[in-house]
């Protein structure tokens, strides 16, 4: 899994090679965009933190080991955390937890439509407890393995999967057997609009 020879890449990154680290970037790009995209549903607050993630992730490189973990999992903590950081500053007082939740009322005009997609979609997920919802967005958005999200959130492959199980069946509980479907057609809309605004 993973990019072709990336523990070459990443050799190479960690010696100096700005080049090197540019194809880590251009691969992970799209998929750290769409994970930060759905936690703030805001363009231009996803770019600029998906922008500190991959600034933190070239500061901290030296620090990373694969005896830590995979290195996309390294840099999906450093995603997460930078989303905490982010409403620790906006939003004091309110449960990290519930990060999913917030930046609703930060919407701007260019984003209503593409969020008109996705509110069938967030009206589901906001019945779920946060770390369900983030299983679902890593394990049916980003494809990753059961045993990557224990990696990334912590917990056990087997508790990870069993959330995802009880996630899945209560999403079909309220919306019917299309709620899968509903949520992989949600999975394109971000990268749709980041390619729309960063390529004109």
């Amino acid at each position: 899994m993973g990019m072709e020879n990336e523990a070459d890449i990443l050799k190479r990154a960690q010696a100096g090679d700005s080049e090197a680290f540019g194809l880590l970037y251009d691969y992970y790009l799209d998929a750290i965009y769409r994970f930060i995209y759905y936690k703030v549903f805001s363009r231009e607050v996803a770019e600029d933190l998906v922008s500190d993630t991959f600034f933190k992730a070239l500061k901290q490189l030296q620090s990373y080991s694969s005896s830590r973990g995979r290195f996309n999992s390294w840099l999906y903590q450093i995603a997460r955390n930078t989303v905490i950081d982010y409403y620790r500053t906006k939003k004091e007082n309110v449960p990290i937890d519930d990060i999913f939740d917030l930046g609703h009322d930060e919407r701007t005009p260019d984003q209503i439509d593409a969020l008109a997609s996705l509110a069938k979609v967030e009206e589901y997920l906001k019945e779920l407890p946060a770390r369900q919802r983030e299983i679902i967005t890593l394990r049916i958005w980003e494809g990753k393995s059961f045993d990557e999200i224990a990696s990334i959130l912590g917990g056990t492959e087997a508790s990870v999967k069993m959330a995802f199980s009880r996630s899945i069946r209560q999403l079909r509980t309220v919306c019917g057997e299309s709620a899968p479907l509903l949520l992989l057609l949600a999975a394109t809309l971000p990268f749709s609009v980041y390619s729309y605004y960063t390529h004109i």
